[in-house]
């Protein structure tokens, strides 16, 4: 079952949280605070054209690129205003839907991550 990152929106298994995240990284990612693709860096999208710009692109982009996407908040493919993608919806369900098979892998229940 996955589980979604509520700063990206990556889905992620059950297994993958025991197996492959450090402690750290579980537990940022059960806050909320993102997972080991985006680093906590938020997913932005264009208002107009709706593409998507995940933080875990960034490897990929030029230092413009970073700057215009991050920090001025422009789609680089036709100008208009970006915004911060919400995940929180999708975040919280798969929370509730995987609390069991998490307090197995874990040892932990989700709420004391919080």
């Amino acid at each position: 079952m996955d589980v979604y990152c509520k700063v990206c929106g990556e889905p992620w298994d059950t297994y993958s949280l025991r197996e492959d995240f450090s402690e750290e990284e579980r537990k940022m990612f059960l806050r909320g605070e993102g997972c080991p693709a985006c680093k906590g860096i938020p997913t932005m999208y264009c208002e107009n054209c709706s593409r998507p710009y995940k933080g875990w692109m960034r490897a990929d982009m030029t230092k413009e690129e970073i700057e215009l996407i991050w920090k001025k908040k422009v789609c680089p493919e036709c100008g208009s205003k970006l915004k911060v993608a919400k995940y929180s919806g999708e975040y919280m369900s798969s929370l509730v839907d995987c609390d069991g098979a998490i307090e197995d892998l874990t040892g932990k229940s989700v709420l004391e991550y919080f």
